[in-house]
């Protein structure tokens, strides 16, 4: 009997990078879609080769990033879901996963390196997550990022904090882009707009 949950969560994604070949593509030994708890949407992947992590509470004077790297000729896979933002590093005995609930993020954002390259940073309980996006359209970057925004940002405050009419604009620069199609647009804005 084949599986079927990859096609299941691939035609209800947000993000056209999530497809039933890459949640079913083998990492660290075991397909992707394992990874996901029950019920848990995968929405965005991004691939990539890099993952800094940079603690914030330390003070400057000590070291404070770490770098974990993809094992070669595999991605490094961020797969941003309903619930949290996981990243998955191939090694070649297994692969390291990192797993932040939506919740616990306090901030996201999209850093653009030279020669167009997109990086995804995150941060959550004191760290600072910044995640390569090199092998993926910088547009389904920006979508991610957008999406994770949008859901932790309920409780936002301080600078990070969004108005809904920011929000708004924010997702019509993303449908002008080609990010999100006509129907992904109406939906989301009328789930934003449903909550004003």
């Amino acid at each position: 009997m084949s599986d079927t949950r990859p096609s299941r969560l691939a035609e209800t994604a947000a993000g056209r990078s999530v497809t039933a070949d890459a949640l079913r593509e083998a990492v660290g030994g075991d397909a992707l879609h394992r990874s996901l708890a029950e019920g848990e949407q995968p929405e965005y992947i991004i691939r990539g080769s890099v993952c800094d992590i940079d603690d914030l509470t330390a003070p400057e004077s000590e070291t404070r990033r770490k770098r974990k790297v993809a094992s070669p000729g595999a991605d490094l896979l961020t797969v941003v879901t309903d619930q949290r933002v996981l990243v998955v590093v191939p090694r070649p005995d297994g692969a390291d996963r990192i797993s932040l609930p939506l919740a616990d993020i306090s901030a996201a954002g999209v850093e653009r390196a030279p020669g167009g390259n997109s990086r995804l940073q995150v941060e959550s309980d004191g760290t600072g997550y910044y995640v390569d996006g090199s092998q993926s359209p910088p547009e389904e970057v920006e979508a991610a990022q957008a999406f994770i925004a949008d859901r932790r940002g309920h409780g936002a405050t301080g600078s990070d904090a969004t108005t809904p009419l920011e929000r708004l604009e924010r997702l019509a620069d993303l449908h002008e882009r080609g990010a999100l199609s006509d129907e992904e647009f109406a939906a989301k804005k009328a789930e934003l707009l449903d909550r004003v």
